[in-house]
């Protein structure tokens, strides 16, 4: 859980803009800690662990990550607004796991130490609230018509872009609202798969008692959740992310002057604040 909290937390970030990206992460602690205790009632000393862990996590995130968040994104600023292929969407966002997977297992020995420290109690409401999170992730997919799922698709996909590139031209806006058509409901089948993985995670915490084996076992479930997406999950899931691609490089493709001025700036603006960001003390 931390691990997830830790990368969502991340990403939000990344798709921030202006000085909001500086305060955002200089509060990430906080974030995290208050999201862990969405899901679990620490005591004193787990709290005391959790906040440590936490700044060490930062102050390695902080050396380490975001001097290449700054230069990527110096990059991208120069490449970006020159026409985009389909394939440099691709390497953007692989380089983006790339550095998610590096956070997963930078996290992953202290929440392993972390579930360690939990009592039965604590455990006990942890399944309630982690379908309560499922529910709210299906919500507004569950018997919602297909024609106002890709509408909500296309409006999340315009507000993005425009964090970036400023407001959408019409011919830029009926071409996303176009092809949002192509787009397959995917939350209800993601809130599938994590309660598939969730029920084997929690089957393992009763074995958290288990010393390595059971460090070696919950490390092995996390790199493994893939493995739980299921054939119809897995397939719209590929279909989604290659119509996102698509639309992304057509848009980026199709800046006015004024619009690859702004993305210019923005990427500028977050190269800018990582810089910054990696140069103060945590």
């Amino acid at each position: 859980m931390l691990r997830v909290k830790w990368c969502a937390v991340l990403c939000l970030i990344l798709f921030s803009s202006g000085c909001s990206v500086k305060f955002a992460y200089n509060n990430v602690d906080r974030l995290v800690r208050w999201q862990v205790n969405e899901y679990l009632t620490l005591d004193a000393a787990q709290k005391e662990f959790l906040q440590q862990e936490v700044k060490i996590l930062m102050a390695w995130h902080r050396r380490e990550h975001l001097p290449l968040y700054a230069n990527y994104l110096g990059e991208l600023s120069l490449t970006m607004t020159d026409g985009v292929s389909e394939s440099q969407i691709a390497a953007m966002f692989d380089q983006f796991i790339v550095w998610g997977e590096d956070i997963q297992m930078r996290v992953m020995p202290p929440t392993i130490t972390l579930m360690t420290m939990l009592s039965d109690e604590q455990l006990r409401a942890l399944p309630e609230k982690l379908e309560e999170d499922n529910r709210d992730l299906e919500k507004d997919e569950l018997d919602t018509p297909l024609a106002k799922i890709q509408a909500n698709w296309a409006k999340d996909f315009e507000e993005v872009m425009e964090r970036f590139t400023g407001r959408l031209q019409r011919e830029q806006t009926a071409y996303l609202r176009k092809r949002a058509a192509a787009y397959q409901p995917e939350r209800v089948l993601w809130a599938d798969y994590r309660r598939r993985w969730q029920a084997d995670m929690l089957a393992l915490l009763e074995r958290r008692y288990e010393g390595e084996a059971f460090a070696a076992e919950f490390t092995a479930l996390a790199l493994a959740s893939e493995d739980y997406y299921g054939e119809a999950y897995s397939t719209v899931s590929e279909q989604n992310i290659l119509l996102s691609r698509e639309i992304a490089a057509h848009l980026f493709s199709t800046l006015t002057e004024k619009q690859s001025k702004r993305l210019r700036e923005s990427l500028e603006n977050l190269s800018e604040d990582f810089s910054e960001l990696a140069r103060q003390s945590s």
